[in-house]
């Protein structure tokens, strides 16, 4: 996912969520905290699995029982999910996902990725560039990084 610093300048209740959306909601028990915050190397992983996600934090919106909310939504503003952690349980979150991907389940397929390969950091990642285009891979060229 793209990091604070490297999304497009998109207002999210402007630009992705509209009053019509209808998003599906379900619960997870990975913290939004975990795929969101400090962790530079789940990241960079995170970066080349979602590469046209971003995140923004949005501390006491205007909703009942929400003190946190995490917002992910596509560079081109086609899908949204949001999770919410109430201020009180950091076992369960409520996910909301709206559009074209479920962009959460897709963040936590990455993150298991991430984990189920030894939680790499950047020095185990390459790249291979040619005329075609560009492939990532971890730990050998014969083993590529997809989305």
């Amino acid at each position: 996912m793209l990091m604070r610093g490297q999304r497009r300048n998109l207002r999210i209740f402007r630009d992705v969520v509209r009053d019509g959306h209808r998003p599906e909601e379900s619960s997870t028990a990975l913290s939004p905290w975990t795929v969101a915050d400090d962790d530079w190397d789940l990241q960079f992983a995170l970066g080349l699995r979602c590469p046209d996600l971003w995140y923004a934090w949005h501390d006491a919106p205007a909703v009942d029982g929400v003190a946190t909310r995490l917002w992910i939504a596509t560079t081109d503003a086609t899908a949204w999910a949001a999770v919410d952690h109430d201020g009180r349980c950091n076992d369960r979150f409520t996910v909301w996902q709206h559009g074209t991907r479920r962009l959460w389940d897709e963040v936590e397929a990455a993150h298991d990725w991430y984990v189920r390969h030894g939680r790499p950091g950047p020095n185990r990642f390459g790249i291979t560039v040619h005329p075609a285009g560009q492939r990532t891979w971890l730990d050998d060229p014969a083993r590529p990084v997809t989305r």
